[in-house]
């Protein structure tokens, strides 16, 4: 079957495949009679073909964002319209025989095992929110295999939104929805203590939360989670904390950058310089990264993740140091410097433009942002990109920028972005500065701050996971996880 045929695909293939994660679920359950949809004889609204082909598919199982359904209200109410109650004996029965389904351009019918396997797995099951993929493994043996391959995992991984994460005193939440109605909707609850819970990192979907020297990893999308093993603290008064967070380009495996410190309690006491360790997760054996250092150099060459996440960019994590920019290079383990224009000053963030870094600078009256990028990275080449002028933004309802502080920016996508300038309030809008909304949360949140951190979900799953569980080890997480 040609990639042609395969885009003609009438819109009963894919509810089909709704009525046989139905079945399984109903099966596993059997003491919940549940709703199927009635065969159809190929015509009626469920066999007109659909322009926009595979980009549907996810609406039908559940959208990626609710507020955006991908169906239209009309099709799901004609759709529960042929729905009537199933017992599960006979949930059973029709599950045995296989229902018949039309074709557009085919002068009979095909059943829906007629259909390739690569075809329901990467071309369907791949375009999935990874919550539906997990539920679809219980269909069928041959959906669970083909979905828990590395190369499934990491492609559908790549399919799924980045979204920009909000921290709070009470948990994580990220901003979701589609570009007229964006929403903020909790990732992660603490719990009732007092004691301050910090996100660390971010990667491939995997988390890092802190609550003083306790370290937890977790994948809300899996609802996994395991606790960190750590560098050894030094002596006296000192710190760790996670400097960069990646997955390692030639071993595949996640991998954290820590650095451990000592604050001088005494003015008078001498300074001591960081360590670097790099420390596989899972792993009990840190390995302490070597870096340049000058004489009486008393500042970092990379600054922790919690305030200022690294860009991963070609392999190599960035953050922005004073006037320059520190590169980590991943696979050598070394750092290095690359040059930045200075005429910016020190009001300027680093970020991540997909296909280039990117810096945002912010005016002295808080009220301008230019945007650069880095036009070749070789040659440390930068030029202006755009501006955002907030006080010429037309805002509904206005917008009062009096008591405002530092703006925050944050990247949806290469047209839209996130401003924050005030704890109760983020406004979205595009590159041209004009005003797309205001976004709004389903929590009443109380200081709340956009983070550079992003969640782009995934099915990755840590050899921790499973050997915490396994040795009844876990740490209990001091929160749960509500995506």
């Amino acid at each position: 079957m040609g990639m042609s045929s395969c885009q003609k695909i009438t819109i009963d293939v894919f509810i089909q495949l709704k009525d046989e994660q139905e079945r399984a679920d109903a099966l596993i359950d059997g003491s919940k009679p549940i709703k199927i949809s009635l065969p159809t004889d190929g015509s009626g609204p469920n066999a007109r073909k659909k322009e926009e082909g595979f980009l549907l598919i996810a609406g039908l199982i559940s959208p990626p964002y609710p507020d955006r359904p991908c169906l239209p209200v009309k099709s799901r109410r004609r759709r529960r319209e042929q729905s009537t109650v199933a017992t599960p004996p006979e949930i059973a029965a029709r599950a045995r025989s296989r229902r018949a389904i039309s074709m557009p351009g085919s002068s009979g019918v095909t059943a829906f095992d007629d259909l390739p396997e690569w075809l329901v797995v990467d071309e369907i099951l791949v375009r999935l929110p990874p919550k539906d993929v997990l539920r679809c493994r219980a269909v069928r043996k041959s959906w669970r295999s083909g979905t828990s391959t590395d190369a499934f995992i990491l492609g559908h991984h790549r399919r799924q939104p980045s979204l920009p994460i909000i921290q709070h005193k009470l948990g994580i939440c990220r901003v979701v929805g589609g570009s007229n109605d964006l929403k903020i909707r909790p990732v992660i609850r603490y719990d009732g203590s007092f004691t301050k819970f910090q996100l660390q990192a971010a990667c491939d979907g995997l988390l890092i939360v802190s609550q003083q020297a306790n370290f937890f990893i977790c994948n809300p999308a899996t609802l996994k989670c395991a606790s960190l093993p750590r560098p050894p603290l030094r002596p006296r008064f000192s710190f760790i904390d996670v400097v960069g967070f990646y997955r390692h380009p030639t071993s595949g495996e996640h991998r954290i950058l820590w650095v451990s410190y000592t604050k001088p309690i005494r003015i008078y006491e001498t300074f001591q310089l960081p360590d670097y360790f790099i420390l596989a997760v899972g792993s009990s054996q840190p390995r302490c990264i070597q870096w340049p250092t000058v004489s009486k150099q008393k500042y970092f060459p990379a600054t922790r993740s919690t305030d200022c996440p690294p860009v991963h960019h070609r392999g190599s994590l960035h953050w922005l140091m004073g006037l320059n920019i520190v590169v980590f290079d991943t696979v050598a383990e070394t750092f290095r410097q690359m040059s930045r224009p200075t005429q910016l000053g020190d009001m300027v963030s680093l970020l991540d433009m997909g296909e280039a870094l990117a810096l945002c600078h912010v005016a002295p009256d808080c009220a301008t942002l230019d945007v650069w990028v880095l036009q070749d990275y070789d040659a440390g080449t930068w030029g202006f990109h755009y501006r955002i002028d907030l006080l010429g933004m037309e805002a509904s309802p206005p917008i009062n920028w009096m008591f405002q502080s530092i703006p925050r920016m944050a990247l949806i996508n290469e047209r839209e972005l996130l401003i924050q300038r005030h704890i109760h309030h983020l406004l979205h809008c595009d590159i041209d500065g004009v005003f797309l909304g205001n976004v709004e949360s389903e929590e009443r949140l109380s200081c709340w701050t956009l983070t550079r951190h992003c969640l782009q979900e995934s099915m990755i799953s840590l050899p921790l996971f499973e050997t915490q569980e396994e040795e009844a080890v876990n740490q209990e997480p001091p929160f749960s996880i509500v995506l």
